[in-house]
């Protein structure tokens, strides 16, 4: 019994540092595993933090969009009746271009002509003068026959003082004529640069308008999508080991 006592009480003072070095075994492993949920839950708190700021952006961008979208609502009307005036616009600067340039074809052909009429009336004035100027060189005759000359002579000096006056009259006309038609040149041109200028407008407009679409089109994604994209962006944040021990 002594020897089973004795060795009963070696057995003890094994047995306490067993439990013991178990016990500091447990106490270490625990304190590393609270030094490590600690660590999660620090990377938790950052994540959900980090998290809280996107969501905070996130709907502060879609309150700007919103109202970015109410304003280029409101552009977008603005804008198509913008494309409908100048399209009205558009479509009376082309009448106006084809009229104008009806007349100026009408006109510039009535000037050529004017010009041609000037030119047979001047030959014709050439033609005379040379007649009169030999029948005043010929041998002189009775003197009735002189005197019935010499009233054709004024006649026909009146004729050609009246002819010389039409001549130079159609010369002022042709020349009115020519100073109208570089006026509507002017205007036809002017005209021609307010369309170009009125069809880039109509284009600026059409490109707010498809900015306008994309706009209004962004701004019907779902709120699903962006609390799944919230959601891709806390896990992308938490630790795995944390995910797992929710897992």
């Amino acid at each position: 019994m002594a020897a089973a006592a004795s060795a009963s009480g070696g057995d003890t003072p094994k047995q306490l540092l067993s439990i013991i070095r178990d016990f500091a075994y447990e106490k270490s492993h625990g304190e590393r595993r609270v030094s490590d949920l600690r660590r999660r839950l620090a990377d938790a708190r950052a994540a959900a933090d980090a998290a809280a700021a996107e969501l905070d952006a996130a709907k502060r961008a879609r309150e700007a969009a919103e109202q970015d979208l109410r304003g280029s609502q409101v552009q977008a009307a603005i804008a198509a009746d913008s494309i409908l005036a100048l399209e009205a616009t558009i479509s009376h600067l082309q009448e106006e271009i084809s009229k104008a340039g009806t007349d100026l074809d009408a006109l510039k052909e009535f000037i050529s002509k004017m010009y041609e009429m000037n030119a047979k009336i001047r030959q014709f004035q050439q033609m005379v003068s040379l007649e009169l100027a030999e029948h005043n060189h010929c041998e002189p005759s009775t003197e009735g026959q002189h005197v019935r000359d010499e009233s054709k002579n004024v006649d026909s000096e009146g004729s050609l003082k009246d002819l010389a006056d039409k001549v130079s009259n159609i010369e002022a006309e042709v020349q009115l004529l020519e100073e109208e038609y570089k006026k509507d040149l002017l205007d036809y041109d002017k005209v021609r640069e307010e369309l170009a200028d009125v069809q880039a407008k109509r284009a600026l407009m059409e490109a707010v308008m498809g900015e306008t679409r994309q706009l209004q089109e962004l701004g019907e994604y779902p709120e699903i999508y962006v609390q799944s994209y919230l959601f891709l962006r806390i896990s992308i944040h938490i630790s795995p080991c944390f995910r797992r021990s929710f897992l």
